[in-house]
């Protein structure tokens, strides 16, 4: 194989697992009351550059957060301070986000704003 062969399959093979990739970018709105989980985005917006800014509910309190992500699979793992690191199982269809705690079994659902 000639070497702009090779170069040619390894950047369509990249192009492909990118493809591949849950895209999330955008604003997405919290959906539900307090009452179904401890924590909740009020709003969130996922940037393509992998960070996020987030309205994040911990019971009463609101808080500001920012921080970074990465969507592999059906696994989304946020990091942000003061909250470190926290791994989520992802659903995505066309207008929502359902994130499932894997420990508690507690999720919550984001709706796409426009």
């Amino acid at each position: 194989m000639s070497q702009k062969t090779t170069l040619l399959v390894i950047s369509l093979s990249c192009l492909l697992i990118a493809g591949c990739a849950t895209n999330i970018s955008g604003t997405w709105q919290g959906r539900g009351s307090m009452a179904e989980g401890p924590f909740s985005f009020g709003a969130v917006t996922f940037a393509p550059d992998g960070t996020y800014t987030a309205e994040a509910k911990y019971g009463n309190t609101t808080r500001a957060v920012t921080g970074t992500y990465t969507v592999t699979g059906d696994k989304i793992i946020l990091f942000g301070e003061p909250f470190g690191e926290r791994t989520y199982t992802m659903k995505k269809d066309d207008s929502a986000l359902v994130f499932t705690d894997p420990t508690s079994g507690n999720s919550m659902t984001l709706d796409r704003f426009n």
